[in-house]
Formats: structure tokens, C-alpha cells, sequence
């Protein structure tokens, strides 16, 4: 059986995404962190001459980086509409779920 959300919440108070899993883990997740691992074409290698970047070291995005929204697609996915105007990543819940950066999570990836 799959392990899925059973609630996703948009904290904008701490910028972080939670996540209480079907299995009774809990994810924490900065925001930051899930843009910088957009798992869509622009942002991976797929396409790295469009890969947008500073000039000199300058951050291209000034304002807190935040989720406008985010929509659950079917029981696999979630989509996250950023306010830096990036949608295109669809963020499936294994790979979420592999992202987790709590103690435990950690600690299972490093075993392996």
C-alpha cells in the first residue's frame, strides 16, 4: 500500500510545508528547500541553457519565496504554484516523501 498525505498544510507563518503521511510520520519541509528541488525540466538538467542565473552572485528573487497555493493531483502528486511565478514542478509524493529532512529520514538515507 501506498503511503500518502493525509494533510498537507501551507504554514505561511514558518515557511514551511507539513505533511502528516498515511503511515503517521510527519514531514516539515522550508520552502526554499522545495523550490531549490523542483523536480520539473526547467529546473533540472534536463535543460540546462535555460536555467536562469544572477549576474554577478545577485539573487534573482528578492521576496520570501512562498507557495501561492498548491493543488493535490490524484492520489499521486502535488502541484505548487510559487509566487515567483514557477508552477511547472510536480512534486510526487515518493519523491516528497524521500525529500522528508527530519532526524529519522536522515538517518534511513545514510544507512543505505
Amino acid at each position: 500500500m501506498a503511503i500518502i498525505p493525509r494533510k498537507i498544510k501551507l504554514d505561511a507563518g514558518d515557511d514551511t510545508l507539513r505533511i502528516e503521511w498515511s503511515d503517521g510520520h510527519s514531514s516539515s519541509y522550508r520552502y526554499r528547500d522545495l523550490r531549490d528541488q523542483c523536480p520539473c525540466a526547467t529546473c533540472t538538467d534536463a535543460h540546462p541553457a535555460s536555467k536562469k542565473t544572477a549576474p554577478a552572485g545577485l539573487p534573482l528573487f528578492t521576496t520570501a519565496l512562498r507557495p501561492e497555493r498548491a493543488e493535490v493531483l490524484g492520489r499521486y502528486a502535488l502541484q505548487i504554484f510559487w509566487n515567483d511565478g514557477h508552477s511547472t514542478g510536480i512534486y510526487a509524493f515518493s519523491y516528497l516523501r524521500d525529500l522528508c529532512p527530519c532526524e529519522e529520514c536522515e538517518a534511513a538515507r545514510s544507512e543505505v
